[in-house]
């Protein structure tokens, strides 16, 4: 027998491990998953990637038994970084190993939220700010007016009303200086 044919004959027994999970590939956030990888009885090792960066990277393994074809893998605390691209491998002997199709975890929010009340009360409350910020303006703007008023009020009484200014020394030995 040729060489090359006991390596095909010997490569096609080995079947392609089979990824699955539990429950649905779309898992709630923070929720728990549970992957099995189905191999064959002489793998002696199966591995749980994911595709990170184009690579898949290891992310889990399991020792076989004799007659452990179901390996099971379990992700806890489900989020955006554990979802993603996933593959089993097994491996037999010292080189041989063999890749399974991929599976996809979704993650999801586990309580469809309504955010429109918590959005109304920051709208309301941000409205409150501007009525405030507001309210400072025109207060400002009134006191600016009103000193205003009083220094045209000043400027426009006639001099004849002033009290007359007495030329003398304070205390300083200077003299007054009169308007």
């Amino acid at each position: 027998m040729d060489p090359k044919e006991t390596t095909l004959l010997c490569l096609g027994n080995f079947s392609t491990p089979f990824i699955s999970t539990r429950s649905s590939p779309v898992v709630p956030w923070g929720g728990s998953v549970r992957i099995q990888c189905q191999a064959i009885p002489d793998a002696y090792l199966t591995w749980l990637m994911m595709l990170k960066n184009s690579t898949y990277e290891k992310r889990d393994e399991k020792l076989g038994f004799w007659n452990d074809t179901k390996p099971e893998f379990v992700i806890d605390h489900m989020d955006a970084n554990k979802a993603g691209r996933y593959r089993c491998r097994y491996r037999i002997g010292l080189s041989r190993f063999r890749y399974s199709d991929t599976l996809e975890l979704v993650v999801t929010d586990s309580i469809n939220r309504d955010y429109t009340t918590q959005n109304l009360i920051r709208m309301a409350v941000a409205g409150l700010v501007l009525v405030a910020l507001l309210a400072i303006l025109v207060e400002n703007w009134h006191s600016h007016k009103a000193l205003n008023k009083e220094a045209s009020a000043d400027v426009a009484e006639p001099s004849w009303s002033h009290q007359m200014c007495q030329p003398g020394w304070t205390f300083a030995r200077t003299p007054s200086v009169c308007k």
